[in-house]
Order: C-alpha cells, then structure tokens, then sequence
C-alpha cells in the first residue's frame, strides 16, 4: 500500500474510534479503546494488510487500493485526470542516483513537514533529557521500600529533580519515576498513588506507545484525523492508567485519587511530549472518567471484545482477494478499438492478477474493471518487458505512458513514466504494426506504369484539368505539385474509380463529378475528407471491415494463450 492509501484507511477507523469513544468512554473498559488505537497505528506504520472477506471495502465492492485524489506530474497528494502525482514520492521507483531529481515539489513538502515535526519532538525530549540527567536518586526510606515491593522485568529507579514541577515516567529500558524536588515524602498515601500510576505506565510500555504515535504524527502530518488520534490516544493511555489505579486500591479511593490529579495539575508546567506524565491531559476528562469508574459485568467485557474485532475485521483489512480463476479474456467486437488508419487495434481488460504486483507504485484496475489505472489517471500504455508472464496493456483513451523498472534480481523497483515516442515503438512491435498490416498509402498505391500504360488512357481524361504524368518516376502532378493522393469516387456506383496514392506527393486532390458522371473540375482534398477516404478505401481493399477485427482478435487471442496457456 502507498503512504496516501495507508493513512485514508487509517483516517476512516480513527473517525470510527472517535465517535465510539464519543458514546462508550465511561461504559466500556479503557483498554477496549488502547486497543482500538493500537490497531489504527498499526494501521499507519505498516505498509500492507491483511486482505478479508468481513473488510468494509470487500463489503463495498472495492479494490485494496484505495484511490486518493492525488495533485499533478507537471505541477500536487491536483486532480487525477490533469496528471497529478502522489502526495509522497516513491523512492523506490528510480535509481538512487536519481532520487533528488525525481522528488517533485509536493514530495519535498512532505519530506519537511516530517523533518520540521520530528525535529520538535527531537528537541523537546532533549532539552528534558538535559535536566534528567542532573536528577538525583531518592533514597529515602519510603521510595527504598516502594521500590522493593514493585518488581519489575527491567532495572526501575526513583529520582528527583528540580526541573519538573508534577511527576513524570521516561526511559524504555532503564526507566525512571522522575520526581519535583519538593515532593513531601511523608504523605504516603498520596505517593502510593502518584507512583503506582507510574509503575503502570512502565508495565504497559507506554513510553514505548508514545514514541510510536509520535512517529505516526511525523510520517502522517498531513492527515488532521491522525492530529486528532495523537491528542485523544495520549488521553486514553492516561485514562486507562486512572483506572488500573483505581481497581488496584479499590473503588473508595477515587476521591482521593481525584484530589491527587488536581493537586498534580496545579503543579505542573511545560511540556515533555515522549514522556508520561501522571497528570498531562485534559484534567476534566480525567476527573470525571475516575468518578464513573465501576466494575464492568462479563456482558460489558464481552461487548468490548466485539467492538475491537469489528473494527479490526472491518476497517483495519482490506478486500479479500477474487476467487482464483483464470482470466477469461472475452474478445467481442466491444472489445476492439481500431485505430484511424486501422494499423493497430485492440482495448485490453487489465487482468487483475497480473498488475497487482504493480499496486505499491500507484497502479490500480478502475471499479469497473475495464481500465488501468496510474494515480487516479487512466493508462494508454503500460508495460513490463521483463515480467514472467508478459505485462502489456493499450487504451487509446488513456493518457499516461508506463513501464515497470526492475533490478538485476528480477525484483520490481518501480514504475516510470516513458516518452510517448518509446510507447509508440512499443506498441508498433506488440502488434506487429509493419508484418500484419503494413503501410495503408503503399498499400493501396496505382501505377502510372500499369494504369496508364503506354497511352494514359485512365488518366487522360484527368490531363485538362491540370494533371500531368510522368511514367519513369512513376508519379503525377498537378500545376507543377507532386500529387500524394488523388481520388475519384464514380457516384453511379460509389466506388473508386481511381485511388492514387504517393508518400512522396505533396498535395492531396478530388476529383469532382456532375449527376452524369462528367468531370467538372479538380479541388484540393480536405483533411477529413482524406481520412475518410483512407479508411474507404482500406475496406475496400482489405475486404471487409470484419476480417480485420477478426485478424486483430485472432492476434489479441493469441497473446492472451501466451499469457494463460491453460485456457
């Protein structure tokens, strides 16, 4: 999945977890919703998912990716059909020694909103860090016999400094109860609380927890919903600890507690972002959530259970894959898209199991299944030379022009865009555009030798009106101009009575005819009337209109054999 489909997916569960919260943070355990944001950071730092059939997006009809309006190549995560490439770039898709170049601007601004973001939390836990390091430890009786009776798996000190006013947790590995210095040691009964909040937050990792959410915010910066996730996450990790509290010395203390978490809050200033503190969050919420605290049936704990299953089955998965069958490449008439000049012709159905492969660089099959998708925009050419089972795909109504870049190893790095002209030669040699219908003017070229012979007995009639042959080049003029095409369509029967053609003309000529079929003149041949008579004429001389489309889905049919020999 790309950066852009990985939060969209995350936006749409913390939008979910929001509001459920909204209704059930005082009826449900407040570890049912640390698990729900686990999930959605989950979510948002890893960048694939499990596919099921239970998925929202499996229930809606829709594809894995999930398609993000993006800004374009040429100018911004603007819109799709103006070429507009994703929010964040991927790296992977170009040589390293390309990676500067092909950053585009919108790129650049992703990469310093995370730099600027990280760059806050870097300096703000420093700068924290600075004044732990001049903390003192706490050996006075109370905190020795404390710390004796609160095992923990990994060394766990109590220290004081003057650089905080309101207790607080940090270190992962060697964590530290930090404590004011003006902390009044002989008040147990409100330390007991003060520490034991602590010692839960050091059980459950959530230093741990804070940094991965700060992580989530640096990487997902642009996305408000994981603003809004950073804010209420950082409260439930306080709430569930109010309540772990809370159940450890029984429901008669939560007054007491309260009265603690007030006076904490009076003291405290500043901020430490990647650290716990016992009272950094909204100390109503807090308060008010402590008071509600009861002991919840097995019929509520069940419901929670279900409510982070649902989520998790719903919204955290994507849709299940198809059932795998061969792709049945039905060639009807429908299907074919002959070009003007009827050289090359066929509207391929992108088979699902072949581009899915291609999904992490921005390729994707339209909800209908009929087109290729790059970002949003629809693909003329796509392919991959290099594939194991040949990857080619042309829509004349496409825009984008693709193909996948692989390493030494065979293993796919990404996917660029490729000039139209490269696209062209491409395409020319997958239809085998000279062998199958080679040139239409050559083609379908007279002879002044053959038709006109010795006496020009079919072109004299055309001498008065300005035309003149020459016989050993093999050519005609008119007033002194090489002639490229010249046509007379008998109106009697509407076929040509003359159908010249010649590359190396250079004016385009039609004969015209009064009701009797008498010359009344010679006129200049209009572009569209030229096309027009192009495609006449190469019926005419193909036979008829079906046998092409039966030649190009013969061709077509044998190119999918190729791909799924089995069918």
């Amino acid at each position: 999945m790309s950066l852009l489909q990985m939060s969209f997916s995350a936006a749409v569960m913390i939008l979910i977890i929001t509001v459920i919260r909204a209704l059930f943070i005082n009826r449900l355990p407040k570890a049912t919703f640390i698990a729900l944001w686990g999930i959605a950071l989950i979510r948002l730092l890893v960048p694939f998912s499990l596919p099921s059939p239970l998925s929202v997006y499996s229930l809606a009809n829709r594809s894995e990716a999930i398609h993000i309006p993006v800004v374009p190549a040429s100018g911004m995560p603007g819109t799709p059909a103006a070429g507009i490439p994703p929010l964040i770039p991927t790296a992977s898709a170009m040589p390293v020694s390309a990676f500067a170049a092909g950053i585009t601007l919108w790129g650049w601004i992703w990469i310093a909103g995370t730099a600027l973001c990280a760059l806050y939390f870097t300096i703000a836990y420093i700068r924290c860090r600075r004044g732990f390091m001049t903390s003192l430890p706490a050996e006075n009786d109370f905190a020795v016999e404390w710390l004796a009776s609160h095992r923990c798996n990994r060394p766990l000190s109590i220290r004081r400094s003057g650089s905080i006013t309101a207790p607080l947790t940090y270190g992962l590995f060697r964590p530290v109860i930090l404590m004011p210095v003006q902390t009044d040691w002989a008040d147990t009964k409100k330390l007991r609380y003060i520490l034991t909040h602590e010692y839960v937050h050091i059980r459950r990792f959530d230093g741990g927890t804070k940094l991965l959410l700060a992580a989530a915010l640096c990487i997902h910066w642009f996305n408000p919903l994981v603003w809004v996730m950073y804010i209420l996450a950082n409260r439930d990790l306080e709430l569930s600890c109010d309540e772990k509290v809370v159940r450890m010395f029984g429901e008669t203390v939560k007054s007491a507690y309260a009265l603690t978490l007030i006076d904490m809050e009076e003291q405290r200033i500043g901020l430490t972002p990647l650290c716990s503190h016992f009272s950094k969050n909204a100390i109503e919420e807090r308060i008010e959530a402590i008071m509600k605290i009861k002991k919840f049936s097995m019929f509520t704990i069940i419901i929670a259970f279900a409510v982070v299953a649902t989520v998790g089955s719903t919204f955290a998965t994507s849709a299940a894959a198809a059932e795998n069958k061969p792709y049945d490449p039905v060639l009807t008439k429908e299907h074919i898209v002959l070009s003007p000049d009827y050289t090359y012709a066929y509207k391929f159905l992108p088979a699902p199991d072949i581009y899915a492969k291609y999904s992490s660089y921005g390729i994707s099959i339209s909800d209908d299944g009929t087109a290729l998708l790059y970002n949003g925009q629809k693909v003329k050419l796509f392919m991959d030379p290099y594939s194991d089972t040949e990857a080619f795909y042309y829509d004349e109504d496409g825009a984008a022009y693709l193909s996948a870049s692989r390493d030494s190893s065979g293993k796919i790095t990404g996917v660029n865009t490729i000039s139209k002209k490269d696209a062209e030669t491409y395409r020319d040699a997958f239809f085998d555009y000279d062998a199958t219908n080679g040139n239409v003017i050559n083609g379908i070229k007279d002879s002044v030798k053959n038709e006109a012979g010795t006496n020009g007995t079919k072109y004299d009639e055309y001498l008065p009106y300005g035309i003149t042959l020459d016989a050993e080049k093999d050519s005609i003029y008119f007033n002194g101009q090489r002639v490229r095409m010249l046509v007379d369509e008998r109106k009697k029967d509407g076929f040509f009575y003359t159908f010249w053609a010649d590359e190396a003309g250079t004016v385009d000529l039609s004969v015209v005819r009064d009701s009797s079929d008498r010359i009344t003149r010679i006129e200049a041949l209009s572009k569209e009337k030229e096309q027009e008579y192009l495609e006449s004429a190469r019926r005419q001389e193909q036979d008829e209109p079906e046998d092409l489309e039966d030649r190009v889905t013969e061709r077509a049919e044998k190119r999918i054999h190729d791909l799924y020999p089995d069918l």
